[in-house]
């Protein structure tokens, strides 16, 4: 009897061991399958120019008084500025904070939406309605809970340089008036929302809004319908335009109305 015992307690070891083996684990995932889509936050980070940059400060880096090494940094920083996300409240007075947004709601489906050679020749181009439809003609409908993404070439040619993604080197509010990039139309997002289940929108410019822009009407259209936003997005040239999955990973700010985000993809 006990040597029947032993041997069922054996093979069920042996069928979990092998169950195991057969279940995928979310850290199996190839190096060549992941993207980082997050540009390094330093005094080079681009920022909107009435906001403060990105400031370190080496607090120790040494050996202490212990006799052992010690390294401690601190920064400060604007919300919004670099890879960084922005809540329903940056535009939206009953939007919903950073603190307030689930984590899987940061999760989708990446379409990527490449407009460049439109973008790169007008800097002022704004992401068409048919710029969408034409997407869907060659990969079919967006899919529920997608991150529609422009890829207007801007970021990935030029960042850090700050006068050619933003279109001027100059600080404060006298640079309001000089921006030049590329957004989102109005009409594209309020197709996207009204006909389409998407999570968010995502662009690798400083703003889902043209830089010409005065009323910020993308903005206030999306977040508007509770809806999210991601600015300043890498490296868009190693992602398909479907079948990869974006995870958008946003500093938990309780009250916040944007945060840097650690941002990347999982190609298929």
């Amino acid at each position: 009897m006990q040597i029947i015992i032993r041997t069922c307690l054996v093979t069920l070891a042996l069928i979990s061991v092998l169950l195991m083996a057969a279940t995928p684990s979310p850290c199996a995932t190839p190096k060549e399958k992941i993207v980082d889509m997050t540009f390094p936050f330093s005094e080079e980070t681009i920022y909107w120019p009435t906001d403060k940059p990105f400031t370190p400060t080496v607090v120790f880096k040494g050996i202490s008084d212990g006799g052992y090494w010690y390294a401690s940094n601190q920064y400060a920083a604007s919300e919004h500025g670099g890879t960084h996300v922005d809540a329903p409240i940056h535009f939206s007075e009953h939007g919903r904070t950073i603190g307030r947004i689930p984590l899987q709601e940061w999760i989708g489906p990446a379409v990527k939406i490449d407009v460049k050679s439109k973008s790169l020749s007008n800097r002022d181009y704004q992401l068409t309605v048919e710029d969408i439809r034409a997407w869907e003609k060659k990969h079919g409908r967006i899919p529920h809970g997608a991150w529609v993404i422009m890829e207007s070439g801007i970021d990935g040619r030029f960042y850090p340089n700050r006068k050619e993604v933003l279109g001027t080197e100059k600080n404060g509010k006298a640079a309001v008036a000089e921006l030049h990039f590329p957004g989102f139309s109005p009409e594209a997002v309020a197709f996207l929302l009204a006909e389409r289940d998407i999570t968010g929108i995502a662009i690798d410019t400083p703003s889902i809004d043209p830089g010409s822009s005065k009323d910020f009407n993308v903005h206030r259209i999306l977040c508007g319908a509770q809806k999210l936003a991601l600015e300043n997005i890498a490296n868009l040239e190693l992602i398909p335009e479907s079948g990869a999955m974006l995870y958008v990973l946003p500093m938990l700010i309780q009250n916040g109305t944007g945060a840097p985000a650690r941002v990347f993809a999982v190609l298929p």
